[in-house]
């Protein structure tokens, strides 16, 4: 939740600490308060906002200002004041504004007017974006949160926490923020105050996100280029602010749900920026609105309030988070090629006009013509930012799409109340102030307690027997715990099986580390006690690991069976799935990362003991176990009559290649974060039985193609193809076939698009060639996601085939539809088997993305 909203917000703000200023009320012609109203002087970056109740409270030097009273629907005023040493007040009383509608109808065979208006506004946007080369601000942002319901069997619990019902939870901060064009945010935290636990510093870690990009947080803008196909536009007038023409576009998605907005949109004519907007979405079942007001600086307009709310429920939780942010910016640098004057001519109106030296920079061509097409308007616009690149001072990588540098001061924990009293420009209303109060005495109370026992991290509790835990022992060394209720299993070779894990871990350095992890597996079917153990080196690209001792291995090496679906299969429904031998084994492996930002690569060597293992004596289900049996641990295999096998050595070195070409990335404080890959990502994969130093001998070579398409809000369409064969078998055991990703279960836990749905485990393995391909078409709005009420759900439909082709089934198919995010984490499927163009048969399936236990850290 906390992701969403700041992904929406550009942060600036500022404070200017003098002694006198002016105070009061901003309200309706009817006494109504008006919330978090704009309060600014006019022409300038100083500015402040009033909280909930309409209060405002503007420190200013002494001197004569003309201050500017905003608000979103109603008519901008401007009042002139004296400030003297004290608090001057001034109460403002905002009229509503009327929306004139001029000339501007629409008859039965005219275009809505909002039309061109918004073909001009999004030729427009990323110019808009590029103006502001650089700035520097100070920014105070406040963030609250409001419990409106709590599950009855967790109110006692939270409430000694500080968590009720009605009371509202804080979280402020002050930040310097430096921004370089293109891609550049510095920001050091210079105070940050929590009501809910004040201990650890919150940065207030924002991703940079303006309505004039094409997509905000996962979100199409109504000033994408692709706006049109997600959204209707209508004219609803113009009114007239700060000697402006302002017109207010009613935004309407062709299908509301998550990804798109509803509302209200205000461009300004001629330089058909935003003025403001009032727009609304939702996302994982939370309704978020969100207003922004532009004000003028230097001939640029630019946001100086930002509103944003979300409300929603989850698991029985219920509440209501807002989120404000009060900007003042200190140096604000405009580029002085893209200034205002440019007209823009609608081209489905008015026709093209012809375009000059494409390759020369925009300022140029702005001088030799006056006038643009949308079309031409927006190639010249990224060609003058390809141009401005190639020229920065300090060139960045193409793969670079941002860099953040965030630091905390040593004092951000510890401002007092008078500082922060001082400091605040958004009054605290009388809610907020006993928020603050009560959760200061539940500090004490913490503190208190806190002095007379350790800390949680590092002491065991019971409940770390259920739950895991990770242990921080200190000077960076951590123990982790995973729960042993988690890793009991059972199938049909082992029975029930027990295991525990755990990992001690040492870091050093920026990303320098060194695990131990031990595993312990019991087996009560086979009474045998085995395990592994993990000696793991690596660093921020590359990693060294050694792992050793003995288990009970699927003879698909790629684990298509998970243990909690195994164990459910084996209890209650008589099947047996997972197909096991004993493997002793020793392991190595070494992995370069991120070379040149887009190749990963590991090599590898394992050494095993096969052993073959058969279903043990008292292998039964807990329901109707005497008119069943297993199946035997053998499995059937139409290219090879018996997959049995003697005991024997395998000596096996793998060699693994994925190549990203397009892959981007951001910086964070020097570190780098890789971002989902957008083009096609290619594998390559090479296995060889080594002879010498064991009984196997043969080649694997193969290799594949995947790749994910946005196809708008909450729409993909993904693929996976591979293919491959042996280039050599002069010694091969079944193991070492070619085992496919199949599933014979209704119920599922696995990769939904690298996974088939009803392919026998082990029935079509080869030994010779294959190929496979696997599409899923995710889609928002399809069928029973028409329907608005469905879709709110966050429900999606999934279209899918996969393809299987080998030597003794050479054109195997399912077709699936289903519904994927069923109650947010859920998966339905319908699932058609064909082998060729004949129908098998057809199966449903169930399928959820939790994933069972702990992870490791």
């Amino acid at each position: 939740m906390r992701f969403a909203i700041l992904s929406f917000s550009l942060l600036f703000l500022g404070f200017l600490s003098y002694a006198g200023g002016i105070k009061g009320h901003v309200t309706t012609q009817k006494g109504e308060k008006l919330p978090y109203a704009g309060i600014s002087v006019k022409a300038t970056t100083n500015g402040t906002m009033a909280n909930e109740e309409g209060y405002y409270e503007f420190t200013l030097a002494e001197g004569k200002y003309d201050i500017v009273f905003q608000y979103l629907g109603f008519r901008t005023v401007t009042k002139s004041v004296t400030v003297g040493a004290g608090f001057t007040e001034l109460n403002v009383v905002l009229e509503e504004q009327a929306l004139n509608l001029g000339e501007a109808t629409v008859g039965n065979q005219k275009e809505d007017p909002a039309y061109s208006i918004m073909r001009k506004a999004i030729a427009k946007a990323r110019f808009h974006q590029l103006q502001v080369r650089s700035y520097s601000a100070k920014v105070y942002s406040r963030a609250s949160a409001i419990a409106t319901k709590i599950p009855y069997l967790l109110e006692k619990r939270l409430k000694k926490q500080g968590i009720e019902e009605g009371k509202a939870f804080l979280n402020e901060s002050v930040s310097e923020v430096a921004y370089r064009r293109p891609g550049t945010y510095n920001q050091k935290v210079l105070s940050t105050r929590n009501s809910l636990d004040n201990s650890i510093p919150s940065p207030n870690e924002y991703i940079l996100a303006s309505l004039y990009s094409p997509v905000v947080a996962g979100t199409v803008t109504p000033l994408s280029p692709k706006a049109f196909s997600y959204y209707r536009f209508e004219y609803e007038g113009y009114f007239e602010d700060q000697g402006q023409i302002v017109n207010k576009i009613k935004v309407i998605p062709k299908a509301y749900g998550e990804g798109v907005f509803k509302g209200s949109l205000y461009i300004l004519e001629d330089r058909w920026a935003i003025h403001s907007y009032d727009l609304q979405t939702t996302t994982s079942g939370l309704d978020i609105w969100a207003k922004q007001i532009f004000s003028p600086v230097q001939d640029v307009w630019i946001p100086v309030n930002q509103q944003f709310r979300l409300k929603g429920g989850y698991l029985g939780f219920a509440g209501e988070f807002k989120y404000l942010v009060s900007v003042t910016y200190q140096k604000l640098d405009v580029d002085p090629n893209l200034k205002e004057g440019v007209v823009i001519n609608d081209h489905k109106k008015e026709g093209e006009v012809a375009e000059k030296n494409r390759k020369e920079k925009l300022d140029a061509l702005i001088r030799e013509q006056k006038q643009f097409s949308t079309k031409n308007f927006r190639k010249l616009t990224k060609a003058y930012e390809k141009e401005q690149r190639k020229e920065s001072k300090n060139p960045v990588s193409k793969r670079m799409v941002r860099q953040d540098s965030i630091v905390i001061d040593s004092m951000a924990n510890k401002r007092d109340t008078s500082y922060w009293t001082a400091l605040r420009p958004i009054p605290l209303t009388e809610l907020e102030v006993k928020g603050y109060q009560i959760q200061d005495s539940i500090k004490v109370v913490k503190e208190a307690t806190h002095e007379k026992s350790r800390p949680d991290s590092v002491y065991f509790k019971f409940k770390h027997l259920f739950l895991g835990n990770t242990y921080a022992l200190g000077n960076r060394n951590y123990f982790y715990f995973k729960s042993p209720v988690f890793s009991v299993g059972y199938n049909s070779v082992e029975a029930n099986a027990l295991g525990i894990l755990t990992e001690w871990r040492k870091e050093w350095g920026k990303s320098e580390y060194f695990s131990l992890s031990p595993f312990i597996r019991y087996s009560f079917g086979r009474d045998r006690l085995y395990g592994t153990l993990e000696v793991k080196r690596g660093g921020k690209n590359w990693s060294m690991t050694v792992t050793g001792g003995e288990l009970a291995s699927q003879i698909n090496q790629d684990n298509p069976i998970l243990p909690f679906p195994n164990s459910l299969a084996g209890r209650i429904f008589d099947r047996s799935l997972m197909k096991l031998y004993q493997n002793q084994f020793i392991k190595g492996e070494y992995t370069l990362r991120n070379i040149s930002d887009i190749v990963n690569f590991t090599a590898g060597i394992e050494y095993q003991r096969r052993k073959e293992l058969f279903n043990f004596e008292n292998a039964k289900s807990l329901f109707f176990w005497r008119n069943f049996d297993y199946t035997p641990n053998r499995p059937l295999n139409d290219e090879l009559a018996n997959t049995g096998f003697p005991v024997h050595h395998a000596t096996v070195l793998t060699f693994n290649t994925t190549l990203r070409p397009w892959r981007r990335y951001i910086i964070r404080n020097g570190d780098k974060r890789y971002l989902r890959n957008k083009g096609p990502a290619f594998n390559l994969n090479y296995k060889v039985g080594l002879p010498a130093l064991g009984d196997v001998d043969y080649s694997l070579l193969q290799g594949g193609v995947s790749q994910e398409f946005d196809l708008g809000p909450r729409s993909t369409l993904s693929y996976l193809t591979s293919g491959g064969g042996f280039l050599g078998k002069k010694n091969i055991y079944f193991i070492d076939y070619k085992h496919f990703m199949g599933n014979e279960f209704f119920f599922q836990m696995s990769d939904p698009l690298a996974h088939f749905r009803m392919l026998p485990y082990y029935q079509y393995s080869t030994a010779s060639w294959f190929a496979e391909a696997h599409v899923l078409w995710t889609l928002q709005r399809f069928l029973f996601t028409r329907i608005e009420v469905i879709r709110l759900t966050g429900v999606k439909e999934t279209l899918q085939v996969h393809y299987l082709s080998a030597p003794t089934i050479k054109h195997y198919t399912e077709l699936v539809y289903g519904f994927d995010d069923v109650l947010r984490i859920g998966r339905l499927e319908l699932v058609g088997q064909f082998h060729g163009v004949h129908f098998q048969s057809i199966g449903f399936r169930i399928g959820t993305a939790l994933q069972t236990g702990n992870r490791r850290r």
